[in-house]
This record gives structure tokens, sequence and C-alpha cells, in this order.
């Protein structure tokens, strides 16, 4: 039998790779909305040319991430009311589906996964450990959504976390982190483990609700409030 040749194995290009950290790192409100991208400092700091920066700032406009303004660069998107309540309809019905569908088939690594999960977080709420709770939170739902054995749904998903992600932080800084919040998905864990396709489905909807809600109501409250006019005498 002929001896194999070597395999070639692809990473991925430079531009994508810093595309990930810059993308991580606006949704982490290290860069804030309105904040222009200093682009020869990132250049510097990841120590690459401008050509696969410029790249991978084209890829965060696409995303709705940043605007690219000709003679001052890349500047960080304000995300508008509309468009994150938009976002959150489509982010609601794919995890609904997901849920029905963790539900219908329950694999049991997943019902695993998402047991340990879900403890992990009761812990972290009972620790007020925020930062640890909200990556858990995030695993919790990537484990709904992958379970679910639709490709094609998580794709979609993902695309549209990011956004939800960078409301979700901003939110964050507005509302008080208190001890109970795990209890939120203790109905989303019982109805998945118990195989009820519909109540699984109805008690994520339920949930992301109540998230809408939180995230939209803080953006309202954060808004800059018109500047008052003085009324003339008559």
């Amino acid at each position: 039998m002929a001896a194999r040749g070597i395999r070639a194995i692809k990473r991925a290009p430079i531009h994508e790779q810093i595309l990930l950290q810059l993308r991580q790192d606006i949704v982490r409100n290290r860069w804030k909305p309105g904040e222009r991208l200093p682009e020869p400092e990132l250049c510097q700091e990841f120590g690459v040319s401008r050509t696969p920066m410029r790249d991978a700032l084209k890829l965060l406009e696409a995303e709705g991430l940043i605007e690219l303004r000709p003679h001052i660069g890349a500047v960080v998107t304000q995300p508008g009311l509309p468009d994150l309540e938009e976002k959150m309809q489509v982010l609601t019905a794919l995890e609904q589906a997901a849920a029905s569908l963790v539900a219908a088939r329950r694999p049991v690594k997943v019902i695993a996964q998402l047991r340990q999960l879900h403890a992990d977080m009761q812990a972290a709420a009972q620790q007020e450990d925020m930062a640890l709770y909200y990556r858990l939170n995030d695993d919790f739902h990537r484990a709904i959504v992958e379970g679910s054995g639709n490709k094609t749904l998580a794709q979609i998903h993902e695309n549209i976390m990011w956004h939800v992600f960078r409301a979700r932080h901003m939110a964050n800084e507005h509302e008080q982190f208190d001890s109970s919040a795990a209890q939120h998905h203790e109905a989303i864990m019982s109805a998945i483990a118990d195989g009820r396709i519909e109540d699984a489905g109805q008690a994520i909807c339920s949930h992301l609700g109540d998230v809408t809600l939180l995230m939209t109501s803080s953006k309202k409250s954060a808004a800059p409030r018109p500047p008052k006019t003085r009324a003339t005498a008559a």
C-alpha cells in the first residue's frame, strides 16, 4: 500500500482570529458605543499589519457591531431598541424549538450536561459570582441549542447571540444580581429532563420573555432624555 503524503493542517486566517477577539471586546464593553477603535494601536496589540486588521473590521461592520466611517475609522455602534427586540424574538423562537427537540429526544449526555450546568449556576448564584454565573448561563443555553441536533438552528443562534451578549452586558451594569437568579432555569431543566415537550418550549419562552423585558427596560432607562425647554411667558 502506497504511503500517504503529509497532510496540511489548515489554521484559521489571521483576520478571523482577530475578529474573534475584537468581537468579544465589543460584547464585553471594552469598547463603548460611539467609541472609535484605535487601528494603529490594535495592529500593535495583535502584532499584525493593517491588511488583516481591516479585513476583520469589515466583518465586524457586516455583523453590525461597528460602522466604518470615512476619515474617522471604525466606530462601535449603538444597539437600537427595535433591533434588539427583533433579535430577541428570533432568539426566543430558536431556543423554544431547540428545547422542544431536546425534550423529545432526551439524549442522555445532553441531559447530564444540563443538570451539571444548572447545579454549577446555582452555586455561582449563591456565591453571587455574576461573571461565572453568566458564563455558565451561556453554556446552558448553548447546550440546549447544540443538543437539538439541528446544525442550521445552531448556526443562526450563534450569529444572533453576539448581539444579545452585548445587550445583556449593558443591562448587567444597571441591574442588581441576586442569589435567586438560577431559579429561572429550574422549569426549563425539569421539563426537558421529564420529556415534557410543550412545557420545555413554553418554559424557555417565558424565561427569555423576562430577559427581553430586563434588557429593553435597561436600555430605556439608560437612553438620554431630551433637554427640557423653558416655557415662554404668555
